[in-house]
C-alpha cells in the first residue's frame, strides 16, 4: 500500500568529485526490502558550486526536476536557461540534457518508467566513435 524513507536515512552516493552527490531514494526503499517503487525513480540531488552532472540523455525515462534550493544553468539539446529555486522543469525522454549548478543546490528528481542504467552519457557516447 505504501513505503516511507526519511532523507536523513539515505546515504549520499558520488560517482566523481565534479558531479553531485545523490541519495538515490527509491534504491535504498528496495534495498530495504520494500516492494516499491515499481513505475518510477526518485533521487535527492545535492550540488556544490560548479558541479556539473555529466551531459547525458534518458533512453525511456521522462523526468521532472524540482528545484528546491538554488540555482544554475539547465541544459537540454544544446538550449540553456537559468533554474532557480522554487522551478519545476520536465524533461522527455531523448535529448541530452545537463545541469550546472551556480550556488549551492538541491534538486528532488522523478523519472519514470523506473529503468535502471537507462541513462547514456555523452563521453561514452564519444568514446564509441
Amino acid at each position: 500500500m505504501y513505503s516511507k524513507i526519511n532523507l536523513e536515512d539515505a546515504e549520499w552516493r558520488t560517482q566523481t568529485d565534479e558531479e553531485p552527490a545523490v541519495k538515490t531514494l527509491g534504491y535504498e526503499l528496495k534495498a530495504a526490502g520494500e516492494d516499491r517503487p515499481n513505475e518510477m525513480r526518485f533521487n535527492y540531488f545535492h550540488y556544490e558550486p560548479g558541479d556539473a552532472v555529466r551531459r547525458h540523455k534518458q533512453i525511456d525515462q521522462e523526468e521532472v526536476f524540482f528545484i528546491v534550493e538554488g540555482s544554475g544553468t539547465f541544459e537540454v539539446d544544446g538550449e540553456e536557461f537559468p533554474y532557480e529555486s522554487g522551478d519545476t522543469i520536465v524533461v522527455d525522454a531523448g535529448p541530452m540534457r545537463q545541469i550546472i549548478a551556480e550556488e549551492e543546490t538541491y534538486i528532488f528528481a522523478v523519472g519514470a518508467p523506473n529503468l535502471r542504467d537507462d541513462a547514456v552519457f555523452e563521453d561514452e557516447l564519444e568514446g564509441e566513435s
